[in-house]
């Protein structure tokens, strides 16, 4: 029988600051089933050749690693109502795209509006991520690849708002991805959760105290719910990929023994398996 962990996948949100390859040859000998990977400035770079042929290099030795991606969010804002910006951001994920499926990234998480400080969200944001989605949809197609649209803590904080996002694309090729700490903040974690769980390709999974900081702490620390999300989760469908997606001050060893013992004592280890594990 595999390991409760074996399922789950490690966002590099836990290794900042360590190699690509030493971090992924980590988490595969603590028996994890995968990793996802960031693209963030300083971090992973999709334009930076360094970044990409060791993330290659380190996944090529691992061929049975699940890989999720999540496209740049810092350095992209796909519902700009500006339309050199987003010429410029939507070609900016485009490629972004083409670099994760080089490690076989099997899902990509896109944010709707994320670039700069203190954007407001206006009535030309909404068709603009459209159109955004219009053009990155065949791409991702192309490179076998889904889109998995977050929701936020504030411009898709309402699970209604997101689904209408993406109503018009194949549930085939977009779907969501629920971020438990997002969910938490906006007040409505279970509601958010049931309702975007029968299009969720996948789930970031990590915790807060719902005080108006996205802490990424790990499952347990904080005070979502674990047992009413997970029992939500699977009373609504949820099949989509697991993805740990904690920020700690720790080595990575010692973070990756105390999300084993979340997934444990949290009963998150419900969620794995059939479809997604």
């Amino acid at each position: 029988m595999n390991d409760p962990w074996a399922g789950f996948l490690i966002s590099s949100t836990a290794w900042q600051g360590v190699r690509h390859s030493e971090a992924i040859s980590a988490v595969r000998a603590a028996g994890f089933g995968g990793v996802e990977i960031l693209c963030k400035p300083g971090h992973f770079e999709h334009d930076n050749s360094a970044h990409v042929s060791e993330a290659q290099a380190a996944l090529a030795e691992w061929p049975d690693a699940i890989v999720t991606f999540h496209a740049p969010f810092h350095t992209a804002d796909l519902g700009s109502a500006d339309s050199a910006i987003w010429d410029e951001d939507v070609r900016h994920v485009a490629q972004a795209l083409r670099v994760a499926s080089t490690f076989r990234a099997e899902s990509a998480t896109l944010h709707v509006r994320s670039r700069g400080e203190g954007m407001n969200w206006a009535s030309e944001n909404l068709p603009a991520f459209r159109r955004a989605l219009d053009v990155l949809v065949p791409i991702a197609a192309a490179c076998r690849m889904t889109l998995s649209v977050e929701n936020t803590n504030r411009f898709t904080s309402e699970p209604e708002d997101l689904l209408r996002l993406i109503e018009t694309h194949p549930a085939d090729l977009v779907g969501v991805c629920i971020d438990t700490g997002h969910a938490h903040l906006a007040g409505e974690t279970i509601l958010i959760a049931g309702m975007l769980a029968p299009r969720a390709f996948v789930m970031h999974i990590h915790d807060n105290h719902a005080q108006a900081r996205d802490e990424h702490l790990i499952p347990g620390q904080g005070t979502i719910p674990w047992a009413e999300l997970v029992e939500a989760l699977q009373t609504h469908g949820f099949a989509g990929r697991c993805v740990i997606e904690v920020v700690t001050s720790d080595p990575l060893d010692k973070t990756l023994g105390s999300v084993k013992e979340a997934i444990l004592q949290t009963g998150i280890s419900e969620l794995v398996g059939g479809e997604n594990g």
